[in-house]
């Protein structure tokens, strides 16, 4: 009778043993999802180029910096949900700059061999996709019940400069992108990160993914705040110009 009710209190420790791993397991996997996911320091600092250090020359730390909150900052649709992320948006009106940090996650890599029908999976250390910034611009702005009629727009493409920062991370690829001469006016509609598959590139057609960045009817400005890291990025690209 002894050695048949130990059998009970041994099935419930193990089962009790077996329900504790699986909880930490549970809490491992998400801690290191949260440390995992945040964006590279060299992702975070601002990227520096002359038109930039030529307003921050001009303004000093009365340069604004400004972004709106996105209305979503992953694509949704029903063929690229979550396939591509902003983490970041930062317009510099006083240098006609817009800075974007662009993300995606290994798992996207693989919706694109799938997408496309690739023999292989794409590499991860490879570039794979083309970003632009699109503006949309009212021809009729003294007219507010037609902002949806795309008849009455016009459209302009910005390509990044030159000074890409790119960092992966065990889930994802990173990359900051900078648009030089890019202006939000009066009249501007909105303003649209796109993305294309970069050996499937038709601009006239709908985008592989699309995120906006900035919308004249929904959200109002917030200030973004100087780092540390931002200081010390333009302080060194000024010294190395001065040399």
């Amino acid at each position: 009778m002894k050695a048949n009710s130990r059998v009970p209190r041994m099935l419930g420790r193990v089962v009790k043993f077996t329900f504790t791993c699986f909880v930490f397991l549970v809490c491992g996997i998400v801690l290191w999802r949260v440390f995992t996911s945040g964006d590279p320091a060299a992702i975070k600092r601002m990227s520096v180029n002359e038109p930039l250090a030529e307003a921050y020359e001009q303004y000093g730390e009365d340069l604004i910096l400004q972004y709106q909150p996105l209305q979503t900052s992953i694509t949704r649709g029903e063929h690229n949900s979550g396939y591509f992320g902003i983490t970041q948006t930062l317009f510099i009106p006083q240098a006609n700059q817009v800075q974007i940090v662009f993300r995606y996650n290994n798992s996207t890599l693989r919706h694109l061999q799938r997408d496309y029908n690739l023999s292989e999976l794409p590499e991860k250390a490879l570039c794979h996709f083309d970003v632009t910034l699109v503006k949309t611009t009212d021809l009729t702005p003294e007219i507010e019940e037609d902002y949806k009629d795309t008849s009455t727009f016009t459209t302009e493409r910005y390509y990044p400069s030159a000074n890409v920062v790119r960092e992966t991370t065990s889930l994802y690829t990173y990359y900051r992108y900078t648009f030089d001469g890019v202006a939000v006016e009066e009249d501007t509609l909105g303003i649209f990160v796109d993305i294309y598959y970069n050996q499937a590139i038709a601009y006239e057609e709908e985008a592989y993914g699309r995120i906006c960045i900035y919308n004249a009817y929904y959200y109002d400005w917030k200030t973004y705040k100087w780092s540390r890291a931002d200081r010390e990025a333009i302080e060194a690209f000024l010294a190395e110009k001065q040399e």
